[in-house]
């Protein structure tokens, strides 16, 4: 029981020191498009010249704030839930339906992660650009796959790491 402890210990350490390699680059990423709004604004409204594609690189980087903020959101274990039924439940029962919802996780993050690498190597092939400010495609659309690739690697470690505490609590309660 301690062994599984100190594993889910480790684990929950490595992912905080992801979590919080993310959050950096996601506050980075938001102050970047702070700056391009406030100079697509003066350069539009001042000199009546709009930076071309601004906007789209704003739009981008949204993207990529809601995507790997869900990551940050599903390492803290911080994301939209429905538990007013299941914070009732007995701890093992209650542990049983936070296993159902870690499987179901796994798979529908592990479902869009698949649908969403297979499309970003489809716009890859094509070498599609934006249209104002000519970034390849693929990559504000690796961002989903990435994402959801993330989310899911992180529901298994969860399932691993909670399957022997379950296992060895019920053992412990015979």
């Amino acid at each position: 029981m301690q062994r599984a402890q100190s594993i889910a210990g480790q684990l929950n350490h490595g992912l905080e020191r992801i979590a919080a390699a993310i959050s950096l680059l996601l506050g980075l990423a938001l102050i970047t498009a702070v700056i391009i709004n406030v100079a697509n604004v003066v350069a539009r409204y001042g000199f009546n010249n709009p930076i071309s594609g601004a906007d789209e690189v704003e739009v981008f980087l949204m993207v990529g704030l809601a995507f790997l903020g869900a990551v940050v959101a599903a390492i803290r274990q911080r994301h939209l839930r429905m538990d007013v039924i299941a914070r009732r439940f007995p701890p093992m029962i209650a542990r049983l339906v936070n296993a159902a919802e870690s499987l179901a996780t796994v798979a529908v993050c592990g479902l869009m992660s698949w649908v969403s690498f297979s499309y970003t190597s489809r716009i890859w092939r094509l070498g599609n650009l934006s249209d104002n400010a000519h970034i390849p495609m693929w990559i504000p659309h690796s961002l989903l796959a990435i994402s959801f690739a993330l989310m899911t690697v992180i529901s298994v470690l969860r399932l691993f790491v909670a399957a022997p505490r379950v296992a060895a609590r019920s053992e412990a309660a015979e």
